[in-house]
């Protein structure tokens, strides 16, 4: 749960860190599951959606009842035989219109640390770089998201 001046002070935060370190902490996440062949964060996912992901999904022609799951408030990607119901064995069908948590994957907000880390899940997640940019997307997300549940509760 953040607020909208905690989002702000974080990305400061991260740009300022950023910069002083002259460190590169970001990258292409783009491609790189395509590149190493891998779909484990489509097995099982729990990937949460935001209602703009739903809408644009929809306007591929799926109804929201075969992709989404609902649970107190919250509504994520369904799985279906132990996987993203998009991805059908080889690759995920709606890649270029994937929802946004999967186009930041691995980059994850981690609650008990209190910032955007690379998720230990991912396997290869010492590929990846995060940037500035991404950092603050996360944080976004993670308050959009939170936002949305809000409501609907």
């Amino acid at each position: 749960m953040l607020r909208d001046s905690a989002v702000l002070r974080l990305c400061v935060l991260i740009v300022e860190t950023y910069w002083r370190n002259n460190s590169p902490v970001v990258c292409a996440m783009k491609n790189s599951c395509l590149r190493y062949g891998c779909i484990k964060c489509c097995l099982n996912t729990k990937m949460p959606l935001r209602t703009s992901d739903i809408e644009e999904i929809r306007g591929l022609g799926f109804t929201e009842d075969f992709f989404v799951t609902r649970r107190d408030g919250e509504l994520r990607l369904r799985n279906l035989n132990g996987r993203c119901v998009f991805h059908n064995g080889e690759r995920c069908t709606i890649y270029n219109d994937r929802p946004e948590g999967c186009r930041l994957y691995p980059a994850v907000f981690d609650e008990d640390k209190g910032r955007v880390v690379l998720h230990a899940y991912c396997p290869h997640r010492k590929k990846f770089q995060l940037t500035p940019t991404i950092l603050c997307e996360v944080v976004k997300l993670v308050r959009k998201l939170d936002a949305e549940r809000k409501r609907r509760l």
